[in-house]
């Protein structure tokens, strides 16, 4: 039975609630009922507890096994414990609904709603139907996801971007954290946990995930059991902790973190729900003042202080020191740069200095920087771009006009090759790489359309497709892509051709059959015979042939 009077002696001394918890072998409700006692009589010294009677005791501190009344109707109790156990639990709310619709003989009446909730946590406290867990200080720190998502708006084009919310809790204190993602990926998990620790200051010695596969893998196709990501443990080494996935569809591994969702979720994502944010930091500053807000507010657990107060004194000096500098992720690479001075990782071309091309380099991914070497020297450095089949280029890295241009594509050079094909192919050639803000951009795509015109078929194609392209009023930029299917245009049209019909027998008002026309012995001429200025010269012989 818990000695309540202990208990008061020792809130008058000033022990720590954690204190009191080990000298009394009670719980943390216990010492939170003794203390709204003694601050609702305002005693003051230990003579005043000594005073007590074992029947104020009683009276102050009712036992929980008195829990029913002769003028009210007792409910089944283990009915409800047994509902409450099963996978799919229904609400107390819902079970107090079926409690009302018991009959209520001899004039008794029913609980209460309230009043039947404490009724059933009473009930379950005395008989030992949960184990109550006993958080240790600074040593766990429990992550999840939440599942309500927010969103990010751009301002010019207004196209909308979700924003995923991490949610990490320390379950001794109360402490909560939270920020906002792009997507729920290797990089943004460990960006959210770096976050974390630097938002505590201090890193706990377990960490409690759940079982997503950025946090761990199956270690047999067939089997429960789970391992840490080696990403994630590798992150979590550098940080001097370590994890310990929770076990499948066992959400109670990790309450705290289940509690801390709801809190955040009706605290922070509803209550934001209609704010429009136009990138994450914008949205995570504001995520963090609210944060703030909901660790300083008291009281916390029925007490005058927060859990930010809990937090500073009883678990942040226990807990893991951060790390002089940040964990950062390590990728290498292998790339050849091209003749345009650029290596293309993943969809994305950056440039290396001209006089490296056709060379091997090592690419060196920390992060959001990307460094380029060459012979163990970092050559080039850039930001990891955001958007695919993009170029990134530095100006210094550019060949200078007058300088070693051998082995290099140049502007020179493509028109050359273009003109091989017709004067079209370098008008459109000329717009294209005039369009581009650094020449060099345009190189590829100027290879891939001198490419289409590789045959003498589709070098006329070719040519006849940039003059269309050209010669409009409203010209629009050259690509690739707008040469390629105007190409495919020119060919369509070209097997629409009229074609030869077949002068045999057939049934009478039946339609001619088109046949393949015959070419065997025609008299093909160049090209140079669909020249204007020829068409247009008078023919010799014309006037003789007319007399």
């Amino acid at each position: 039975m818990t000695d309540y009077r202990l208990i008061l002696t020792l809130l008058l001394r000033g022990l720590s609630y954690r204190q009191i918890e080990a000298s009394a072998s009670c719980s943390h409700r216990a010492i939170a009922r003794a203390r709204k006692v003694l601050d609702a009589h305002q005693w003051s010294t230990e003579e005043q507890i000594t005073a007590l009677t074992r029947a104020d005791l009683d009276t102050l501190f009712t036992d929980g096994r008195k829990v029913t009344s002769e003028d009210f109707l007792t409910p089944d109790f283990d009915a409800i414990v047994r509902a409450r156990s099963r996978h799919k639990k229904p609400s107390l709310r819902h079970l107090w609904t079926r409690y009302l619709e018991q009959p209520a003989p001899g004039g008794l009446v029913h609980y209460s709603y309230d009043r039947f909730c404490e009724l059933v946590a009473e009930h379950i406290a005395t008989f030992d139907l949960t184990a109550v867990i006993t958080h240790q200080p600074g040593h766990t720190m429990q992550v999840d996801w939440a599942g309500t998502t927010m969103a990010t708006t751009d301002p010019i084009t207004g196209t909308r971007r979700k924003a995923y919310v991490f949610v990490a809790t320390l379950p001794y204190s109360g402490m909560v954290f939270a920020c906002a993602q792009h997507d729920q990926k290797m990089l943004a998990w460990l960006d959210a946990h770096r976050q974390a620790f630097d938002y505590f200051g201090a890193v706990s010695q377990v960490i409690i995930p759940d079982n997503a596969s950025t946090a761990s893998n199956k270690i047999t196709a067939t089997g429960t059991a789970r391992d840490v990501n080696p990403t994630y443990q590798q992150f979590l080494e550098h940080y001097g902790t370590a994890a310990a996935p929770t076990r499948s569809y066992k959400p109670k591994d990790k309450a705290s973190v289940e509690a801390g969702v709801k809190i955040i979720t009706g605290r922070i994502i509803t209550t934001l729900a209609d704010r429009v944010f136009v990138d994450l930091d914008e949205l995570n500053t504001t995520i963090y003042d609210h944060v703030d807000q909901i660790n300083n507010a008291t009281p916390f657990r029925g007490r005058d202080t927060s859990r930010l107060d809990i937090f500073t004194a009883d678990e942040k000096d226990l807990m893991i020191a951060l790390p002089p500098t940040s964990w950062q992720q390590v990728t290498w690479r292998k790339s050849v740069v091209g003749r345009d001075f650029h290596i293309q990782i993943d969809t994305v071309k950056y440039s290396v200095p001209y006089r490296l091309a056709g060379t091997k380099v090592d690419v060196r991914i920390t992060g959001t920087r990307l460094d380029v070497m060459a012979d163990g020297d970092i050559v080039a450095s850039h930001i990891i771009a955001a958007a695919r089949h993009i170029y990134v280029t530095d100006p210094d890295h550019r060949p200078p006009f007058t300088g070693d241009i051998a082995g290099l594509w140049t502007r020179g050079y493509f028109l050359r090759q273009g003109a091989k094909i017709g004067p079209a192919t370098v008008r459109a050639l000329e717009n294209l790489l005039d369009a581009k803000r650094i020449e060099a951009q345009g190189y590829r795509a100027c290879r891939n359309i001198l490419d289409l015109g590789k045959t003498a078929t589709n070098a006329v194609i070719l040519e006849r497709a940039c003059h269309q392209l050209t010669s409009t009023t409203s010209q629009r930029a050259i690509s690739y892509t707008a040469v390629k299917n105007r190409m495919a245009i020119i060919r369509a049209d070209d097997d629409q051709r009229p074609t030869t019909s077949t002068t045999g027998t057939h049934r009478p008002g039946e339609a001619d059959r088109p046949t393949s026309r015959d070419t065997t012995g025609a008299r093909l001429a160049g090209i140079d015979a669909f020249d204007l200025d020829r068409l247009l010269q008078p023919r010799t012989g014309d006037k003789e042939g007319q007399k």
